[in-house]
């Protein structure tokens, strides 16, 4: 009994807490950021990203990118343990595919610092294929 009293005295503070004041703040949706002369539009100075995306890739190389732990050591446009994809890319080219699924299915270490690459024996080479093509599309 002492529980849903507690609970019916607490109820309208958490609704009032949770409902905001929505008539001090802008919506980012309102128009009247349009009237007021500011624009949502990025700067068209800045250098636009690449947009390919692991997370929303329907390519089978993103596929096999998660699905491995390949997302353990490497990120799409920065260093973790391993290189980003961008810097693999811009150090890389198509005639390198072939060497790149070796290494990724032997590992190894030195070409990118003390960091070394964990083997992968189990992945079939043209998975690993699949996935040096899909990394190469960084540049």
């Amino acid at each position: 009994m002492t529980k849903r009293i507690i609970i019916i005295l607490c109820l309208p503070f958490l609704l009032w807490g949770c409902g905001g004041n929505s008539g001090t703040q802008e919506s980012p949706n309102d128009s009247s950021a349009v009237n007021k002369g500011t624009s949502t539009m990025p700067d068209s100075s800045i250098e636009k990203a690449n947009t390919i995306s692991i997370a929303i890739s329907s390519d089978k190389g993103a596929d096999l990118i998660v699905k491995n732990d390949c997302r353990n050591c490497h990120r799409e446009r920065e260093k973790l343990i391993g290189p980003g994809f961008t810097d693999i890319a811009k150090r890389y080219g198509a005639s390198d595919i072939d060497t790149l699924a070796a290494k990724i299915i032997k590992g190894g270490s030195g070409h990118w610092g003390d960091a070394s690459m964990s083997p992968h024996p189990s992945l079939p080479l043209s998975d690993a294929k699949t996935i040096v093509k899909f990394i190469l599309q960084y540049k």
